[in-house]
């Protein structure tokens, strides 16, 4: 099988990053999905992670928000989600979905539903990367949190276990807090800690969103684009 390089970091000549991106077929699945991306292919070089947005709210009448996601990693750490349920469709390799502390393996061709409230965590096992489809139904924000943590990642401005600065997890923390719930520190702790300091973090410049992360040239000169 053929295949080809998708997804690499680019420096600042717009060179590809030795040992970054991934291998695609450009005939199979994960090509065919990318070709429908409605924005840039963005990534995160610290966790290995990357995300195409597929189908945003505004194109689905506000009733579910979905991209392709793409890991090699470990993904995000235990949290749930207030108001909406999450749906894995797994296109290719496999995933694990750790539910309540209980894991179920999701192979390619298989989709688990995660109900809103629920603790889980998306985990990669195999051999090689895998690809899933994720659908928020009805949309939430995780998008937007993606966009500012992968952004954050390009410019070294997380640590190398994918966290940013306490400040800025301040702001992100409470802005989240009706939205996405991260399970360690206890939102006990976390929610009173994000109510007296994220002021002081956008005191400080700190924001949710940045709005260059928002802007397709920033993923265009920080990310290998696939060509189909």
């Amino acid at each position: 099988m053929v295949t080809v390089p998708i997804g690499r970091t680019l420096d600042e000549q717009g060179e590809p990053v030795p040992g970054s991106g991934f291998e695609i077929d450009p005939e199979g699945i994960v090509a065919e999905t990318l070709g429908e991306r409605t924005e840039p292919l963005i990534s995160n070089p610290v966790s290995q992670e990357w995300v195409a947005d597929l189908d945003p709210p505004e194109n689905t009448g506000g009733e579910y928000h979905s991209a392709l996601y793409l890991s090699a990693g470990e993904g995000p750490t235990e949290h749930y989600h207030v108001g909406y349920e999450e749906t894995f469709e797994v296109l290719s390799g496999e995933l694990t979905v750790v539910v309540e502390g209980t894991p179920r393996r999701v192979s390619a061709g298989e989709s688990h539903t995660v109900p809103a409230g629920t603790v889980h965590k998306p985990r990669y096992d195999g051999d090689t990367f895998a690809a899933a489809i994720g659908t928020v139904r009805p949309p939430g924000k995780t998008l937007r949190l993606i966009k500012t943590l992968f952004g954050l990642a390009h410019e070294g401005k997380l640590d190398d276990s994918g966290q940013p600065g306490f400040l800025q997890g301040m702001v992100l923390t409470e802005e989240l807090a009706d939205d996405t719930v991260f399970v360690s520190p206890p939102p006990t702790v976390t929610r009173p800690l994000a109510t007296a300091l994220a002021p002081v973090g956008r005191r400080f410049g700190y924001q949710t969103t940045y709005s260059k992360y928002e802007n397709q040239e920033f993923w265009e000169e920080h990310v290998e684009q696939p060509s189909f």
